[in-house]
């Protein structure tokens, strides 16, 4: 590990002294390659998690395109000198902001995107001017050669060094020797709030900067007077996309009482239509919802569904894991359909990851709001509502990081927005202006605006201060002089300065 950082800082030297364009060459290139190679790369996606075609296109590529765009077209923008006004008393200076790369960041990514989760902290990494190492879940190692040649490829053939990438894979023995190395500058971590403090604590010893998303408890507020034929078929994109393994997944949906029943219904007929199985084999071509990455966690979402059932919920559809008669290896769980859930539930609390749609119901507005916040975390959410005003109202009063009116996730496809979470879903922001500037140091800088007008020292304040008492007058005037809301009191204050510089 030691000696991929330090080929990285080496490489990072040079990286650091380019153009931006000489960046956005980089980034055209990976782009024309993932727009050349969508089913190869979506095919690799799949074989290494178990989703399906369709979610790998959206869900890797889709997102991963978007993310080279915007950097491309606008990564400049959010990253050029800034500048800033001095002030009165600083007139005479030049104030900006100059964004510098940090030097060598790491990236440590879950493994419910492997394609999308890897690439994008590199295009952020690369366009700020730094070096990267991606630490890959164990759970999606098989896949990791094939997205660092392509990264290394890219980089070659523009003419620069490919040691600016380097990968590794490996437990939490390694995680915890890249996050306590003091020889990296910024931590981007996605996971698990409890694996997320450790990253915390393994950071601390160098002072390492993080960024943490550690997951959500998303919800869906659905007021009765909201569009149900635009509505139901995003929330069922929303819960079964890629078996709802995703971090802004719609775990809980808030339905008002007025339209609970027929919507309860509706969803129980589509989740019952719902089919499971893997897209690599032409004999499963129709397939809705693929497997699961982690067999492990099959316990802990019957756990969930039993403890919400035993305190009064009803469980319509599903419930337990799946045995495939074409793939009995494969792990899957059934699309469950949860209903009449209250926030004492343990599932309302605790994120599920699994395809598991969850209904409430409420009464009004701050009802809603109330049954929301009952969770700990706050990563992304959604409203409904035929009133667009409310629908902002209450957008705006959730306790988020992010938030969308008639829709879902799709402020992850505006790359312009940053992304991050409230609450125990971390906090930082990755994508958008904020997120490359994360990956920088934002240093403050002033120079003269004229080579003939330099900051001066007065005598009365020149050290050794001959009379402190008088001097303190000086810099009392000058705080006047400089500051006071009325010209009168200004001028004032300038002819005091005058008598006092005498």
């Amino acid at each position: 590990l030691n000696d991929k950082l330090k080929r990285a800082r080496n490489a990072q030297k040079t990286w650091a002294l380019t153009t931006f364009e000489q960046r956005r060459q980089v980034l055209r290139t990976l782009n024309e390659f993932v727009l050349g190679h969508q089913r190869e790369i979506c095919q690799v996606a799949c074989r290494d998690s178990g989703k399906t075609l369709i979610d790998a296109t959206l869900g890797e590529v889709l997102t991963t395109n978007a993310k080279l765009q915007w950097t491309i077209k606008n990564g400049e923008d959010a990253l050029k000198n800034d500048n800033r006004d001095p002030g009165f008393m600083m007139m005479y200076k030049r104030a900006k902001v100059i964004y510098q790369p940090r030097g060598v960041v790491a990236a440590l990514v879950s493994w419910n995107y492997p394609f999308h989760n890897t690439v994008g902290p590199v295009i952020s990494a690369l366009f700020s001017g730094n070096a990267i190492v991606v630490k890959a879940s164990e759970h999606v190692a098989w896949s990791m050669a094939y997205w660092e040649q392509m990264v290394k490829r890219a980089l070659n053939v523009c003419g620069h060094d490919p040691e600016l990438v380097q990968f590794v894979t490996g437990f939490a023995d390694i995680g915890n020797a890249l996050t306590s190395s003091p020889l990296v500058d910024h931590i981007t971590f996605i996971g698990s709030p409890e694996v997320g403090k450790l990253v915390m604590k393994s950071a601390s010893v160098n002072l390492t900067p993080v960024t943490l998303e550690l997951g959500g408890k998303d919800c869906a507020i659905v007021f009765a007077d909201a569009d149900m034929a635009q509505c139901i078929p995003v929330l069922m994109r929303g819960v079964i996309q890629n078996a709802s393994q995703n971090c802004i997944g719609i775990e809980r949906i808030l339905v008002q009482e007025g339209a609970y029943d027929k919507f309860v219904a509706e969803m129980e007929r589509r989740i019952k239509t719902v089919r499971l199985g893997a897209v690599l084999d032409d004999g499963d071509a129709g397939v809705d919802c693929g497997a699961m990455v982690l067999s492990n966690c099959f316990g802990r979402l019957e756990s969930l569904i039993a403890d919400a059932v035993a305190k009064g919920a009803r469980c319509l559809v599903g419930g337990h894991p799946y045995a495939h008669p074409r793939h009995p290896r494969g792990q899957y769980f059934e699309p469950t359909l949860l209903v009449d859930v209250t926030p004492e539930m343990d599932i309302t609390r605790n994120e599920t990851f699994g395809p598991i749609m969850v209904i409430m119901k409420f009464k009004d507005e701050q009802d809603s709001l109330d049954r929301v916040h009952s969770s700990p975390y706050g990563l992304g959410s959604s409203v409904f509502s035929g009133d667009r005003a409310r629908g902002r109202r209450v957008a705006l009063k959730l306790r988020t990081g992010m938030a969308n009116v008639n829709d879902f996730g799709v402020n992850y496809i505006c790359q312009a927005l940053p992304f991050g979470g409230v609450g125990i879903s971390g906090f930082g922001r990755f994508a958008g202006p904020e997120g490359l500037r994360a990956l920088c140091v934002e240093k403050a800088f002033t120079e003269d605006r004229f080579p003939f007008v330099k900051t001066p020292i007065p005598p009365i304040v020149d050290y050794p201060i001959q009379d402190t008492e008088k001097g303190y007058q000086f810099t009392q005037q000058i705080v006047a002089f400089a500051y006071s809301d009325s010209w009168w009191a200004s001028i004032k204050a300038g002819l005091r300065l005058g008598k006092l510089s005498m």
